[in-house]
C-alpha cells in the first residue's frame, strides 16, 4: 500500500483508472497508463508528482485526454477552494 504524500491519500489504481477514462482515454490508454504508474508510484510521493506523471503519458499516448486530464483537475482544485 503507497501512502501520498500531502493528505496521506492511499494509491488506488481504479481511482487512477477512473479519472483517465472521465479524460476521454481509450481503455487501451487506460490500461498503459495506469499499469506504468502502479509499478512506478512511490511511497510519499506527492499528488502533484503523481499528477505530473499521468499527463506526461498521457501527452504520448493521447494528447487530447491529456488537454482533458489538465483542465478538469484545474477546474476541480478551483471548486474546491470556493468551499
Amino acid at each position: 500500500m503507497v501512502k501520498l504524500e500531502k493528505r496521506g491519500d492511499t494509491f488506488r489504481v481504479e481511482k487512477l483508472e477512473a479519472s483517465i477514462v472521465n479524460a476521454g482515454a481509450s481503455s487501451e490508454t487506460v490500461k498503459k497508463v495506469a499499469g506504468y504508474l502502479a509499478k512506478n508510484v512511490c511511497e510519499g510521493m506527492s499528488t502533484l508528482e503523481l499528477r505530473n506523471k499521468v499527463v506526461a503519458k498521457l501527452e504520448k499516448a493521447d494528447p487530447k485526454a491529456a488537454d482533458t486530464y489538465k483542465s478538469y483537475k484545474k477546474s476541480s482544485k478551483k471548486s474546491s477552494k470556493k468551499k
